[in-house]
């Protein structure tokens, strides 16, 4: 099968994961991209597109790529699918806050979203919480959205046992400061841990930051390692798996239902025991106390209760964690995800025939 893979700009982790994982299932892959400012970029992918990707089977837009899927239905003909990952309105109004709910930017947001899912023959969305967001908000056929967890790179994200941990307990969060992380639930908790010989190191940056520098210095909690830059891959895996413990996504919001962070599937393939909010999207595939721990989202003193009582079940944590790396090899490997992707192309491309 070719398949033509078009976006603004391919350096994300969902369109790198599914393109590694359409080239492990022997699918011929041609790249298109272009970020240039402006109208440019459509001309440009216009004609990128008729010299590379007109003989094709189907083409794929990539994530956060509404517009592109628009642009794309005037292109071509041929079945057209949207791995999006999430809404764009999701993305830009509910987390980013980049407007008000019932303001124009919400309403120009919602309307590419509508015209994208139904122009789309298929589109990939996170997490089954996400689909019935869509089917619900923007009134499209169930059997037009499919499900496909992100999954990971694995070639930076692995399991090293040669990586010793550290000797003082410590637990590990990171990711982009967005509203429905919770680095700030995180830092509380880490203030409510100062006497308890636990370490809270935190990693990340993004849209509040300032308010997360605020808190951490008005906390001030002498157990907390708060790292902002951005730190090379192997840094990072290093920085993850000398700790003992993984945090996932702790707010009380309403996007923590209906997304899966990317950090989920990095700890499961570390071999990192997760301990999460009890959000709808990732408790799709984990479960409590065999696959993860689970806290009530923005609740910091329970979060801080369950970090103390894990510290001292070294056997609870190996088990689950062990647990949670057999389910990524069984489900969430690139070959196992790229296995599925294909399928949905097989079955909508017949389909047509």
């Amino acid at each position: 099968m070719k398949v033509c893979y078009i976006n603004f700009s391919l350096n994300n982790p969902r369109d790198q994961i599914t393109l590694t994982a359409l080239r492990a299932n022997a699918v011929s892959v041609t790249e298109i991209s272009d970020n240039t400012p402006g109208l440019k970029k459509y001309l440009h992918i216009a004609r990128l597109y008729r010299e590379k990707g007109c003989d094709s089977d189907a083409v794929m837009v990539g994530y956060a790529g509404s517009v592109l899927v628009i642009f794309m239905r005037l292109m071509t003909r041929k079945k057209l699918f949207y791995n999006t990952l999430a809404t764009f309105y999701d993305s830009m109004i509910i987390s980013r806050m980049g407007g008000t709910l019932f303001s124009l930017q919400s309403l120009g947001y919602y309307l590419i979203d509508f015209a994208a899912f139904h122009l789309a023959d298929r589109a990939f969305l996170e997490c089954g919480a996400q689909k019935d967001m869509v089917v619900r908000m923007f009134r499209v056929k169930p059997s037009k959205i499919s499900v496909h967890f992100v999954g990971t790179n694995d070639q930076e994200f692995y399991f090293d046992p040669t990586v010793p941990k550290l000797k003082q307990f410590t637990v590990v969060f990171r990711g982009m400061f967005l509203p429905e992380a919770g680095a700030d639930v995180v830092i509380r908790a880490a203030k409510e841990l100062e006497k308890e010989n636990i370490r809270v190191r935190v990693i990340g940056r993004g849209l509040l930051l300032p308010e997360i520098e605020r808190l951490a210095k008005e906390l001030a909690p002498s157990n907390l390692d708060l790292i902002i830059e951005r730190l090379p891959i192997e840094d990072l895996r290093r920085s993850m798996l000398e700790c003992h413990l993984s945090l996932g996504q702790l707010a009380d919001h309403p996007r923590v239902h209906t997304t899966v962070p990317h950090k989920v599937f990095e700890s499961l393939s570390m071999k990192l025991p997760y301990l999460t909010g009890a959000n709808k999207g990732v408790m799709e595939f984990l479960t409590d106390t065999e696959t993860c721990f689970t806290v009530s989202p923005g609740d910091y003193r329970a979060l801080a209760q369950k970090i103390l009582e894990l510290r001292d079940r070294s056997d609870v944590l190996g088990r689950v964690s062990e647990s949670a790396y057999q389910l990524y090899q069984r489900e969430f490997t690139h070959k196992i995800l790229g296995k599925k992707i294909l399928r949905e192309l097989d079955s909508c491309l017949i389909a047509s025939l």
